[in-house]
């Protein structure tokens, strides 16, 4: 039986349940597996203080991949790696949302940095306040003189609205990636990072294959983790066409679905 050593986990809709708490049995389960030192890498899009905060309530110790796939944050907070979008591109994406007849939140996360226009935007509050974390607010087109790169950019309004922006990027901005994390959250990065890349590298570092790993999520910004692990899974929860992707499909997270497709799977602690 296949028998696997790392598990690269997304927070948001897999670790969290949707009031944002992680169930008892699952907190149960984390310290069960950090005892048999078996490897849980956080995969989140994210940043890494928010990142940070999950690991430190379920006790992991591994590193966390941030801002889906832009940045790997070793367990001493170190950067590990990282793929950012240049300024000037950035700047050239916020312009063009500008011109368009919708209301969208642009927002910049430059490492742990979040930065906004008008952080009063009631889009950019319900966000800060799920996040706990708040944006500093400044005219973005000022960000080249203190960032070469930006991590992440974050787009919030409707959906429609989102969409509409999807379907023009081929046209003007090839170069970046554009996944929802959730409706209304619009996740871009570089083309060069997602999940699946920073899955590959986090399994250099250590020295693991790919296949001997499993990587569990809810959104489609997960696909490219699932597809990267030997065993992909996702949650009950997700959106059918990434369901369609998976080797397999747990229980909502309501429904403590991350710790009933855990709890019995085939783990091994990495050979060193």
């Amino acid at each position: 039986m296949q028998e696997y050593s790392m598990l690269f986990l997304d927070i948001d809709g897999t670790v969290l349940d949707t009031q944002n708490r992680i169930s008892p049995n699952l907190k149960q389960l984390f310290k069960k597996l950090n005892q048999e030192e078996i490897s849980i890498v956080l995969n989140s899009s994210r940043s890494p203080s928010g990142a940070m905060e999950t690991r430190r309530e379920t006790g992991l110790r591994n590193p966390c991949i941030c801002y889906g796939g832009g940045l790997v944050v070793g367990d001493k907070e170190q950067i590990i790696a990282e793929c950012g979008i240049p300024v000037e591109e950035a700047l050239e994406f916020y312009r063009f949302v500008q011109t368009l007849p919708y209301d969208i939140s642009v927002n910049f996360f430059v490492y742990d940095v979040w930065i906004t226009d008008n952080k009063a935007d009631p889009m950019v509050v319900r966000e800060s306040d799920i996040m706990g974390l708040g944006p500093v607010e400044c005219n973005l087109e000022s960000i080249g003189s203190f960032a070469e790169s930006i991590h992440k950019i974050l787009c919030i309004g409707s959906h429609e609205a989102l969409e509409e922006l999807v379907r023009r990027k081929e046209e003007k901005f090839g170069g970046m990636e554009m996944l929802f994390s959730r409706a209304g959250y619009l996740e871009i990065t570089s083309r060069k990072a997602n999940k699946g890349r920073a899955v590959r590298t986090v399994c250099d570092y250590y020295g693991i294959s790919p296949e001997n790993t499993v990587a569990v999520g809810d959104e489609m910004i997960d696909s490219s983790m699932l597809e990267a692990c030997g065993l992909g899974i996702a949650m009950g929860n997700s959106p059918e066409k990434l369901k369609l992707l998976a080797d397999m499909v747990a229980p909502s997270t309501d429904d403590d679905g991350l710790y009933e497709v855990l709890k019995d799977l085939p783990l091994r602690r990495a050979s060193k």
